[in-house]
């Protein structure tokens, strides 16, 4: 019975998946949070996401998919990438590769010389925390379920 209990359960996380968090290791618990919604935002409405993206930060969307895809980045880290570019004037690739070194996204900040507390650290709470999900609440008609102008 107790082995019957226990492949139900097993089972049981593959069929109903829940939302996990992540840690993001901002040292932000705001934006910690936040990058868990981008993420969910992601996987629910991915080519909204890299619209929203390309639009914000000027990241192709094709760029997006290669990182995603290819660079087997999750959505949220690259989203955070792009923000901590526009902060510190890098390149996102270069942003993406210092953060697969380290140990979360407090240690690439302070790296880049972004320390908590700092203008460039509100610059990039404000940034990161504020935009996504924009693409799909101005081009998408509740009122039928889909794209304004399409059919």
């Amino acid at each position: 019975m107790r082995n019957i209990i226990f492949s139900f359960l097993f089972l049981s996380s593959f069929l109903f998946p829940q939302n996990l968090k992540v840690s993001f290791n901002t040292g932000d618990t705001d934006i910690d949070q936040y990058l868990n919604e981008v993420n969910s935002y992601a996987q629910s409405e991915y080519n909204f996401f890299k619209k929203d993206l390309s639009l914000k930060f000027g990241i192709s969307t094709r760029d997006v998919d290669k990182y995603v895809y290819d660079n087997n980045v999750r959505p949220a880290d690259l989203y955070y990438a792009c923000a901590v570019s526009s902060v510190s004037n890098r390149n996102v690739g270069d942003v993406i590769v210092l953060y697969k070194d380290k140990k979360g996204w407090g240690a690439v900040a302070q790296e880049l010389g972004i320390k908590p507390g700092s203008k460039e650290f509100h610059r990039l709470k404000s940034k990161s925390i504020s935009g996504i999900g924009k693409v799909k609440s101005k081009h998408w008609d509740k009122g039928n379920g889909k794209l304004k102008g399409k059919k």
